[in-house]
């Protein structure tokens, strides 16, 4: 007790303070070792009751759920998606990429898009038997829906069967692109000699034959209501006056404009400007999204391409649930959302698995070409796989680190003063408390992640398995006779300062605005408190169960049968055991506080120097005569520490230290922000593969601009027009070929009711229709035309004829007549359902039915509910990077803002926004946690070691380590994302335990050596 005596140098206060918390651990050392079976037995029982919650965790593996901020605006934008339409995702897609082998080839030519044709034949045709039932690409994919009529059931049906899936691919601006849509059993037609499929199909020569026939068998069919359905659409003769791609195929229809031609198509000048499907006017797939890597010559035109890509559009799990909930194929499997995701996800699965197989047969394709696959199934089957924790792993991480602490402990020469058991048993405690920390988590609901499964564990157990290195280092050199109060008095303080430092970083780092790495961070920092209160509360009773077998002189390995072995005597003062430079090896920690040193010192007890500046020389001597000639530390005592303390040496090092800092800082002004979603997937899978080359020549999103509820859309359509219009001018938005943005449905809508006026008027014009009603001579589309203009949009006077006179459905200037707008909205969404369909809109609720019939005179149209939500779609493309992709975030939120301001509430949807979002706060957030880590890091270093010098300069040599790691990320290409915030924040806390223990010992001794 130096420091009652009077002897004791430093800070007096700070000293103190050590010396309370060494009293402490002193008392509970004591405790521990009196009642070390009974604090070994509680332990067991309540790490082992909290081990049972792992039973209870929940395992989130989907990228919505891994990135999104908790609380933030994007979750409460999430959240009203879900609610409102019951689903938070507006579309499923299964894309294609075909690249060739070689990196300066061209994918422009025939055979190429002949391989890509043979892949998707195969791939689309798979099957997949679930619930008994057998469910194809016909049963889930998004297709136009087909009109209704009344008592004409099998005219639905061959318009159903006929109308196929939507399949964006370059294939359709060939006659090969009609092979991918069937249907897979032809269609029958009565009194037609061929059985229909697109290959062969051209709808309006088939429309006019069942037009004729039909006239001749004197049967009535509104044909008036499917040929305005067509012609809306621009569905005229299919694939029929379509180029070949290989214009000698049999098949190859006469129609076509390259028909027995010898020369090849050029592919290019056919695929400028992109293609468009059997309905040309919504069915524009635009060049940017089917053709990547592209080159053009002076027109314009492409002249070389580097990949192809196909997308087919998949319903949602809620669109097909509602697709077939009342379908006979499933009232017998209790049908549900869940069955529908999983019967999607089955389908995309053997889609890829098809793809594989066949590039395994076909070694033409293969040999040529490599084809990439990609859907969000299989990216959430490759998170969800790693995100389960691997048995074997922790199996063998457990077993590497019992037989290193075994082979390190083990003494030969002297197996009584061993510690390879004890040293195993710590280990296995540490597993022991990892486990149980992580079921507390469990029963707290943190949910876990592929962070939490794969790196926690073994982070928490490298940690951990320090302070049992450390209490066996100060166990081995002490003798028989120290209790384990004096082993914790000794090494106790620095455990408890290394393990506060490291939990509390990690407690900063839960600030972090991204749900994964927060719950990684939150569940380290519990885990760490576990493993402390393991460290010095449960291993030191194993510490003193083991002092009792050293006490009886059994040996360390099966100390019950081997004899009593006879400890060999110590010279004392002189005699270092030999394990004192094997355990110091152990403690690669910042928390090694040197005890070596100063057990040699009070067991040297040299006499004081007359000479204060001989004290230093003397301690010197008899250090170098302790220390092995052929050791790591020989050679920094002898060699190392003397090069260090020359003058010309220090100010090289100094200046050395200045210029890389400045060059730090220098660098990290150009660190950039980056974390792409492939830097999630397995280096060498093929979704890997898939989302590099969709990075590089594509770049392509879909996202969603949604408008909410609380929004009267009736009187504020001007409103929803400026905000589409406003679209043009963000950059990375694909235009259509006038340089303009395709129709949103507000777009179609007026359209459709625009040339209902025009009939109307027409009609009028010609005496068909009168104030009164129509004559027989009216047309179908005049007859609703009327009908919607008598609508009043009141729900007690519907109906007023006297608005014929006066009412339009569009007005002048583009506005859909507002009173009525609701009872249009009922009509349009059932009579002109291709448009609607393909407009996205998803307009919730959704419009109710009204199915026009010519000789109904009911006049009253039902009313659809006010929306609440509504979409336009948008694609995005160019967007290869990070910097792209934050930019285009930036400029569509403040978009947004602009026009919340103008009484539009809205926000944008889409992968962009779920997986970049992070990005706009992010270093804004990591500044503010590593302002707070800092201060907190200034406070607790102040109160320990009592000196805001001291505490100054920790915090000082912080900083210059964390802007040095800046500088250094930038040099080697490492950019911020939310995970190197992470390992910065725990940086922190590692650096900070370090600096502290480098003056906590300067403090104690005047010389370090």
């Amino acid at each position: 007790m130096a420091f009652f005596k009077g002897k004791a140098r430093g800070n007096r206060t700070a000293i103190y303070l050590r010396s309370v918390f060494q009293s402490h651990l002193e008392t509970l050392g004591s405790s521990v070792q009196k009642h070390a079976g009974k604090v070994l037995f509680v332990a067991i029982l309540v790490l082992s009751t909290f081990c049972v919650g792992l039973k209870s965790a929940q395992i989130h593996s989907k990228v919505h759920q891994l990135w999104i901020q908790e609380g933030g605006r994007l979750e409460s934008e999430l959240a009203y998606t879900q609610k409102t339409i019951g689903e938070d995702e507006s579309s499923t897609h299964q894309l294609l990429i075909q690249t060739a082998h070689d990196p300066n080839a061209s994918v422009l030519h025939p055979l190429a898009l002949q391989s890509h044709l043979e892949v998707l034949m195969k791939a689309t045709a798979v099957k997949v038997h679930m619930y008994d039932t057998e469910w194809g690409l016909r049963d889930m994919c998004n297709s136009p829906t087909s009109p209704s009529f009344e008592g004409h059931y099998y005219i639905e049906q061959i318009l159903k069967h006929l109308i196929p899936c939507s399949i964006i691919t370059p294939l359709d601006c060939f006659w090969e692109g009609s092979q991918l849509l069937g249907p897979e059993t032809p269609v029958y037609i009565p009194g037609l000699n061929q059985r229909l499929m697109w290959s062969t199909l051209n709808p309006s020569e088939v429309m006019q034959f069942m037009k004729q026939q039909m006239s001749d068998q004197k049967i009535s069919f509104d044909f008036d209501t499917v040929e305005q359905y067509m012609k809306r659409a621009a569905i005229s003769s299919g694939y029929m006056e379509k180029p070949c791609l290989n214009p000698r195929h049999p098949m190859c229809p006469d129609t076509a404009p390259n028909k027995n031609s010898s020369q090849p198509p050029d592919v290019g000048a056919i695929l400028s400007g992109g293609c468009y499907g059997y309905a040309a006017k919504y069915m524009h797939w635009p060049e940017q999204l089917i053709v990547g890597g592209a080159q053009r010559n002076r027109s314009g035109h492409l002249k070389k391409a580097k990949a192809l890509q196909t997308v087919v559009q998949l319903m949602t799990e809620k669109e097909m649930y509602d697709q077939w909930q009342d379908n006979y194929k499933v009232h017998h499997i209790g049908w549900t959302q869940q069955k529908a995701a999983e019967v999607l996800n089955a389908w995309q699965r053997n889609f890829s698995r098809e793809v594989e197989q066949l590039l395994r047969k076909q070694s033409r394709i293969a040999a040529n070409y490599d084809i990439y696959v990609f859907s969000s199934a299989t990216l959430d089957d490759i998170l969800a796989k790693f995100s389960h924790p691997s048995a074997l792993s922790i199996v063998i991480g457990v077993a590497a680190t019992v037989l290193y602490a075994f082979c390190t402990l083990l003494r030969w020469r002297d197996p009584v003063r061993g510690q390879s058991s004890v040293g195993v048993a710590g280990v296995l405690l540490m597993c022991f408390s990892t486990a149980a920390g992580l079921g507390l988590c469990a029963l707290l609901g943190i949910v876990f992640n592929a962070a939490s499964t794969q790196v926690v564990p073994f982070l928490a157990l490298g940690l951990g398995v320090d302070h049992i290195f450390m209490l066996t280092a100060a166990y081995a050199e002490s003798n028989r006779k120290e209790q384990t109060k004096l082993i914790l008095k000794k090494v106790g303080p620095s455990i408890l300062f290394s393990a506060c430092s490291t939990a509390g970083s990690f407690f900063a780092a839960v600030f972090i605005p991204v749900p994964a790495l927060k719950v990684f961070c939150l569940q380290a920092a519990i885990v760490m408190c576990f493993n402390l209160a393991a460290a010095l509360l449960v291993f030191p009773a194993m510490i003193s169960l083991d002092l009792r077998r050293r006490t009886a002189g059994r040996a360390d390995i099966f100390c019950c049968c081997f004899p009593v072995w006879k400890e060999q005597p110590k010279a004392p003062g002189l005699t270092m055991n030999n394990n004192n430079v094997r355990g110091s090896r152990h403690v690669k920690n910042c928390n090694n506080m040197r005890m070596s040193g100063q057990l040699q010192q009070q067991s040297l007890n040299p006499a004081p120097a007359q000479n204060p500046l001989l004290e230093p020389l003397a301690a010197n001597s008899v250090a170098s005569s302790l220390v092995p000639s052929f050791s790591l530390a020989s050679f920094a005592f002898r060699y190392y520490t003397p090069f260090l303390m020359r003058s010309w040496v220090k100010f090289l090092a100094v200046m050395g230290f200045l210029c890389a800092l400045i060059f730090s800082l220098y660098e990290a002004t150009a660190l950039q922000d980056g974390l792409d979603i492939i830097d999630l997937v397995p280096k060498h899978s093929n979704e890997h593969k898939f989302l590099d080359a969709q990075s590089r020549l594509f770049g392509f999103y879909s996202m969603y601009a949604v408008t909410q509820g609380n929004f009267e859309y009736p009187t504020q359509q001007q409103l929803l027009c400026d905000y589409h219009e406003a679209f043009v001018r963000v950059p990375h938005v694909i235009k259509n070929d006038n340089g303009g943005l395709p129709d949103f449905w507000l777009i179609l809508f007026r359209d459709w009711l625009t040339n209902l006026q025009r009939i109307f008027d027409d009609a009028v014009a010609d005496k068909s229709l009168t104030t009164e009603g129509w004559h027989p001579n009216a047309t179908s589309d005049a007859i609703l035309a009327y009908k919607l203009i008598v609508q009043t949009g009141h729900v007690d006077n519907p109906v007023d004829k006297n608005l014929v006179v006066t009412n339009r459905l569009v007005s002048s200037d583009g506005i859909i007549n507002p009173k009525a707008f609701y009872n249009y909205l009922s009509a349009w969404a059932t009579n002109d359902v291709f448009a609607y369909g393909a407009s996205q809109g998803k307009l919730y609720p959704e419009p109710r039915q009204y199915y026009h019939a010519p000789t109904e005179y009911d006049l009253k149209i039902p009313k659809s509910l006010p929306l609440v939500y509504a979409q336009m779609p948008f694609y995005l493309h160019g967007l290869t990077d990070t910097s792209e992709i934050k930019t285009l975030i930036g400029h569509i939120r403040d978009l947004s803002v602009k026009y919340e301001g103008f009484g539009l509430p809205n926000y944008p949807s889409g992968i962009p926004f779920i997986f970049w979002e992070q990005y706009m706060t992010l270093r804004s957030s990591l500044a503010l946690i590593l302002v707070c880590a800092l201060l907190a890091a200034l406070v607790l270093v102040s109160l320990l070691l009592l000196s805001v010098w001291a505490a100054v300069l920790v915090i000082v040599t912080v900083l210059a380590s964390l802007v040095q790691i800046f500088g250094a990320m930038t040099l080697l290409g490492i950019k911020l994302s939310a995970i190197p915030a992470v390992i910065l924040i725990l940086g922190v806390g590692m650096m900070l335990c370090f600096k502290a223990h480098h003056y906590d010992d300067r403090m104690k001794r005047r010389k370090i050596i």
